[in-house]
Parts: C-alpha cells; structure tokens; sequence
C-alpha cells in the first residue's frame, strides 16, 4: 500500500515548504493585482486572493485564462504602473496562461510569474519570477506544486504588506508563525488521516464525490473535488455550505460520499448537514478544526489568520492517494491523458 508516486510527492512536502517560508521576495509596490492560471493553480489563487487583499490592502482577483481574455473588463481601467498581472503554471508551459500573459503584456501591464521551471516560457515571459522550488512532480494529481503556491501566495501578501506598511511586525510574525507551525504538523496530519482511511475503509467503491466547503476553504473545497476527480477518475463537485442546498443536496442518496469542510466558518450550517447526512446514513465525514469528537470527523488544529488550510489541504491529498489504491487502481494511470495533446494544452 502506499507506493503510488504520488505518496512519495506528498511526504516530501513538509521539508519543501519549510525552505520556501524562509524565502525573501521581490515584491513591487501595487495597488491591483490579477491573477490567471489553471486547475490546481486556480483553485490556490481562489485561497489566498481574500488573504492577500486583506493584508496588503489591494484588490486582487483570480481568472481562468479563458475567462481573464473574455471578461476581465475591469483592467481595462486599471492603472497600468500600479497594476500587475501574475500568471502561475508549475510547469511554466501552459499554453493558456500563457496566451492571457501576452494579451495582458500587450495592452502594457507589467507581469509576473510563478512557476517551478528555471527559463521555462512563463519565466522568460515575466518582468519578475517566483518560483516553487518543489521539485520534481511527474504526477497529473499535483500535491507538491500545490501546497508550494498557497505558501508561495500568502508569502507575496504578507511581504506586500510589510512593504506597503500595511501590517504590523507582531501580526506579520503571528502569521508566519501560524504558517510554520503547520508546516511542521504536516507528516503527523497524513499519517493520521491514512490511519483513519484504514480504519474506516474509506472510499471503498467510491463512484461519485460532494466536497463543501467556506469562506477561504470554498477553494479547498474546489481542490478537493479536482484531486479525487484525478485519481480515482470518478465525477465529483463542490460547493459551500449555503449553497448546497440551493439544488445540489436533491441528488444525495445512499450512494453519495460528503467531504465536509469545517475551519470554524457557517460553523451551525456545516455541522447541521453534517448531522442530517448522519441521519440519512451517507457516507459522510468532516475535516473540522472545531474538536468535535465522532468517528466521522478528522481533526485537525485551527489556525485563524489561514484557516488551518495547508492542514486541511493534506487532509484531502492523502485521501486523494489512499481512495484510489484502496479500489487497486494507479492514482496516476492514463485516463485520457490523450486530450491534453489533443487541445494543445502545453506548449512544447
């Protein structure tokens, strides 16, 4: 069990994003920021734009590649020496991104990249590169890469906010503090959750997923549903907690697996269709940083200025490794991987 090459990605996390928190950046002074990216990038920004707005002080917002060229009018009116375009691509070569990049480049925005890939398209594209330095990751269900931009991400915000004299050097500390400590709880919160997995057996004949989730964890939520999508190729979609029952919750039944998310937001909400769906016998289980006690609850601690995100993401990659192997199949096998070619997706 347990020598997927995903697994081996996840345990490296902890050491990997022990060194990106001691990283000084670059930051330039702004006032704007936009953010383009795909998947498991999209659904980082969708975390931390919130974290970075409120601490530096900007607005910032997050777009598909897509949806940046068609819709983002508002940039349009923009001021150009204090707005910045960011686009983030592990591999540095996603063809989308890069497309939003240049459109943005030409109409005279200043860019920015993040990216793990020294002299990678996106590097050589941007006026200032941000990289992950998670390594190597040939796996399609991202874990490193992904937990490396949430801290990458809430690092740019906390130094623009320092540089922009927007936080305090004793709330700036708190949260660094906040970020390290779980960092460092990391490899005890997978090793939990897999020993839980274990016990319950859970995810045995998985065929379909809810991931609900709030606040700065509705993108956790985003996540969660992407990775199990990924590795156990199955359909799975998510939601936050006022909106589920807004149509989604008539499609539960008996074979339906719930992924609550409880950080402490709509608090009385999650935990009520916690309830209702233990009344119902759904297979359901929550991710709670409220210490309730129930065999269906994983917890872990609560960190208020984050949410306990990097927890509750790991939380959510280990089950996204354990699912799969529990129903013999290979997290990262071929499942159509001939589409990405097909749609040109990267670029070469």
């Amino acid at each position: 069990m347990f020598e997927s090459i995903m697994w081996t990605y996840m345990k490296e996390e902890q050491t990997l994003l022990s060194n990106l928190l001691n990283s000084k950046l670059d930051v330039p002074d702004m006032e704007a920021l936009y953010i383009v990216c795909h998947g498991s990038s999209y659904n980082a920004a969708m975390a931390i734009s919130s974290f970075i707005a409120k601490y530096a002080k900007i607005r910032v917002y997050a777009y598909t590649p897509s949806n940046f060229m068609n819709t983002a009018i508002s940039l349009q009116y923009e001021n150009q020496e204090t707005t910045y375009v960011l686009g983030i691509s592990q591999t540095g070569t996603s063809s989308g991104v890069l497309n939003a990049l240049e459109c943005a480049k030409k109409d005279g925005f200043s860019i920015l990249g993040i990216t793990n890939e020294v002299d990678s398209p996106i590097d050589k594209m941007s006026n200032q590169t941000y990289y992950l330095n998670c390594g190597l990751e040939n796996s399609n269900a991202k874990t490193k890469g992904y937990s490396s931009t949430l801290v990458l991400l809430m690092l740019f915000g906390l130094q623009l906010a320092q540089k922009k004299n927007t936080i305090s050097d004793e709330l700036y500390k708190e949260i660094k503090d906040e970020l390290s400590n779980q960092v460092n709880d990391i490899n005890n919160v997978i090793d939990q959750t897999i020993t839980w997995c274990q016990n319950n057996q859970y995810g045995k004949d998985m065929d379909n997923l809810y991931v609900i989730g709030n606040g700065m964890n509705f993108a956790t939520a985003m996540e969660g549903q992407l990775k199990l999508m990924e590795t156990q190729c199955i359909p799975t979609m998510f939601n936050d907690i006022v909106e589920f029952s807004h149509g989604m919750h008539r499609s539960l039944n008996e074979n339906s697996f719930i992924l609550l998310i409880n950080d402490g937001v709509d608090n009385d909400l999650v935990n009520k269709t916690f309830d209702y769906c233990q009344n119902k016998k759904y297979n359901v289980v929550m991710i709670d940083t409220m210490n309730h006690k129930d065999n269906k609850i994983i917890n872990v601690n609560s960190y208020k200025h984050s949410h306990s995100i990097l927890l509750i993401t790991s939380v959510i990659q280990a089950i996204s490794a354990f699912v799969p192997e529990l129903n013999g199949t290979d997290p990262n096998r071929n499942a159509n991987d001939d589409y990405t070619d097909w749609m040109e997706t990267r670029v070469l």
